[in-house]
Parts: C-alpha cells; structure tokens; sequence
C-alpha cells in the first residue's frame, strides 16, 4: 500500500472548467419555430401553381380607384379558375335570389295590384320589398363587403378582398374568412405601369406569396390547438 502511494506521487490539482453558456433554451426554441416557419412558407410556395397567361389588362384611368379595382378583379377572375383554384358561388347566389325577390315585389305592387282596392296587398309589397332590401345590404356589408371573388382554400371558402382607400396609394389584398384574415399591402406603382397596363407577373406573385401566408398560418392555428 505504501509502495503504491510512493510510486502515485501526491496528488493531483484538477482545474474545474466552465462550459461556454449557448443561448436560453427558449431563445433556441424561437429561433427553429421561426426557421420552421420559413422552411413550410417555402414549401408552400413550391407547391403552388404556376402564372397563366392571361390578355394584356389596362386601367383607364390610373387615378380612379374603381378603374383599378375592376381591372384586378378581371385579372383574378380570369387567372385564378386557370390555375386550378376553384369559385365558390353560393353568396353571389344567395344575392341574386335576395335581388329577385325584390325585384318580384316591386313588379306584383306595379302590375298585380289595383289602387286603392289592394291597398293592403300593396302595403305588404313595399314592407316586404324593403325588409329585403335589409337583407340584401347587411349581407353586402357584414359578408361581400370589398371581396372581389370567392374561393375555395382546401375545404374553406375565402374572400379575395382589394381594398384602395380613398386618396390613397397602397393597396391591401387579403384572403377573409370567418377563422381569419392575412393580408398584403403594396404601393399600386407596383402592379401598374404608367401606361396603365397591369404588370401581371407582380400581381400573381402577391397573390401566391398571401395563399402561402394564408396556408401557414392554418398549421400554425392547428397546431397550437393540438398543443
């Protein structure tokens, strides 16, 4: 035993060594969710359709809002049904039946009723042309409301909302449905020339870049329920 300590020699100082701290945990965690994120954003847009070809589009007028808004609904309207995206008509219809029923009324009240014998039939004409009317403006605003089209995104129908406001030059295109909104917004320089003439090419990638949005932000709200 004494032999064996002799021959150990006394012993020996070890020197305790700090490891270098990385980042907090939670910064780390951010920082991939975040990656992430970017990763399935991209991914997302590979998976989109490619831009048709669509006819040369022209604003009328570069300073009237309703010149620009009708010629990027006639783009979406035309590009979006060729890249596979499919319309959803049932509000539009449920408009033109409200629209018709007005239209009935008003033309029984003309050309069905007799005054003053059916003063009462005409009474009820003109309460029940107006009570649909109601109708037919809470449905305008609180549902249509700035959408130019309606499309179906996976099971979902959503709006395709252009909204210029007034004396304004940014635009915002968003995708609406009831779960929620994204939206993207941009000077109208970038979708128009100054010959008025539609620069499609900018307006599709937008509208590709919103679906992308639109798709992460569903997995993200899936997501966070599961957890």
């Amino acid at each position: 035993s004494r032999v064996h300590w002799a021959r150990a020699g006394p012993p020996q100082k070890v020197s305790l060594v700090t490891p270098a701290r990385g980042p907090p945990v939670c910064a780390r965690a951010r920082a991939g969710a975040g990656a992430g994120r970017a990763a399935a954003l991209a991914m997302a847009k590979r998976s989109l359709p490619e831009r048709p070809d669509i006819e040369e589009k022209v604003a009328g007028a570069l300073y009237s809002k309703t010149d620009i808004v009708k010629t990027l609904a006639e783009y979406y309207n035309d590009a979006l049904p060729r890249c596979g995206y499919v319309e959803d008509h049932f509000w539009t219809n449920i408009r033109i039946i409200l629209c018709m029923m007005c239209c009935g009324f008003g033309l029984y009240a003309q050309f069905g009723t007799k005054f003053p014998q059916d003063r009462s039939v005409l009474m009820m004409c003109v309460l029940a042309y107006f009570a649909v009317s109601s109708v037919l403006a809470a449905l305008d605003f609180w549902i249509m409301s700035i959408s130019v089209m309606c499309i179906k995104l996976g099971e979902e129908s959503v709006f395709l909302d252009v909204n210029l406001p007034a004396f304004e030059s940014k635009l915002t295109t968003s995708l609406r449905s009831s779960k929620r909104t994204v939206s993207v917004e941009n000077s109208v320089g970038l979708y128009f020339d100054s010959e008025g003439v539609l620069c499609q090419e900018n307006v599709f990638n937008d509208f590709t870049s919103l679906v992308a949005k639109w798709e992460q932000a569903g997995k993200d709200g899936s997501s966070k329920k599961d957890k």
